[in-house]
């Protein structure tokens, strides 16, 4: 079964580094389009943000207790399995555990991505990438970002 937990591991991991890269591939094209314009440029700390996020340590204490109850459906109904149904049976219960894991947070990253909007249309911005993706200049948001994610 730790391969489940693994498995869920690394669905997490890979889910949220391609809506990482997305979101940092998605505005490319517009911000070499507007190169010789005046812009604006914030970033943002989305894991700052996440960490900060009202009630997060509840979801996540959540996310465990499914892997726990995982976990325990693989160790009694796959004990007895051929080594090939017991892979099949370890996916389908992975594929579960994420769907699940995916609509507890997708209100979280829902929110997180409107008060990031909002935060930077006030502040007059015309393109926000990840503080992770900074080199030099831009106007960090990520603290205006915390308290409208805190509303």
């Amino acid at each position: 079964m730790k391969k489940l937990q693994n498995k869920l591991a690394a669905l997490i991991a890979i889910a949220f580094f391609v809506s990482g890269i997305f979101g940092l591939l998605a505005p490319t094209q517009t911000l070499a389009a507007k190169a010789n314009s005046k812009q604006t440029v914030g970033y943002v700390n989305r894991q700052q943000v996440f960490a900060s996020y009202p009630g997060i340590q509840d979801l996540v204490n959540r996310i465990q207790t499914l892997r726990d109850e995982a976990q325990k459906d693989f160790d009694t109904n796959a004990k007895d399995l051929p080594a090939a149904d017991k892979q099949a049976y370890s996916d389908k219960l992975a594929r579960q555990e994420a769907q699940r894991e995916d609509e507890l947070m997708k209100p979280v990253g829902d929110k997180i991505e409107a008060s990031i909007k909002a935060v930077a249309g006030k502040k007059g911005l015309t393109a926000v990438v990840d503080a992770a993706a900074v080199v030099y200049g831009g106007n960090d948001i990520t603290a205006d970002v915390i308290a409208r994610v805190k509303q």
